[in-house]
């Protein structure tokens, strides 16, 4: 005998399956995204603006995820003001970066981890590391990910997907300025959010 799925409030309505077998719903839906962030597991971080005074690469962004979940970056920008260079920049994200003045020298971000939910109290900030770099910092080890020309004086969003940072795992970002640098003006920033329901679908 076939199964019939029954409205469970006892007014006996039955669920329609059509000729191509597709249950008929009427239903909201959810990311996993939407959904953390509306739980308060969403996060906006950003360095805050410092100055590189050269046309060295150096190191300015650091994050490492010690949550018990997966974080999920959704979005990264950069942003660049330059008074006295044009040309272009080079932006170098590496895969589990470890060790590097950028972390021996440890300098908080200035939003390390604003939730995204304005009622939430929950924070990153204590189980995450989230650092901001400065001229001459470095890392000395990871794999570069992803490499980006940019232009002086822009704000470029950077559109790959999202990236999942596991427990234990980091990312950081280099920045080499345009040649004649002596002032220009940086900052990097991401959202995402801890990917709490990965286990549940």
């Amino acid at each position: 005998m076939a199964e019939e799925i029954l409205d469970g409030s006892g007014n006996g309505y039955r669920a329609k399956v059509d000729e191509h077998k597709r249950l008929h719903v009427d239903a909201i839906t959810f990311g996993r995204s939407e959904q953390e962030v509306e739980l308060g597991n969403g996060y906006s971080v950003n360095t805050g603006t410092f100055s590189l005074t050269t046309a060295n690469k150096s190191a300015c962004f650091y994050m490492k995820n010690n949550e018990d979940f997966d974080i999920v970056i959704t979005a990264m920008f950069y942003i660049f003001g330059s008074s006295n260079a044009n040309g272009d920049i080079t932006v170098d994200v590496l895969k589990n970066p470890t060790a590097g003045t950028i972390i021996s020298g440890a300098v908080d971000a200035e939003m390390a981890g604003v939730n995204r939910n304005f009622g939430s109290s929950l924070t990153l900030k204590d189980n995450t590391l989230v650092y901001k770099g400065a001229e001459g910092n470095t890392f000395t080890d990871g794999t570069k990910l992803i490499s980006s020309i940019v232009q002086s004086k822009s704000r470029t969003p950077i559109i790959v997907g999202d990236i999942v940072l596991p427990k234990g795992s980091s990312i950081g970002f280099d920045v080499t300025p345009p040649t004649g640098n002596t002032a220009m003006n940086v900052q990097i920033g991401l959202g995402l959010f801890i990917d709490t329901l990965k286990d549940l679908t």
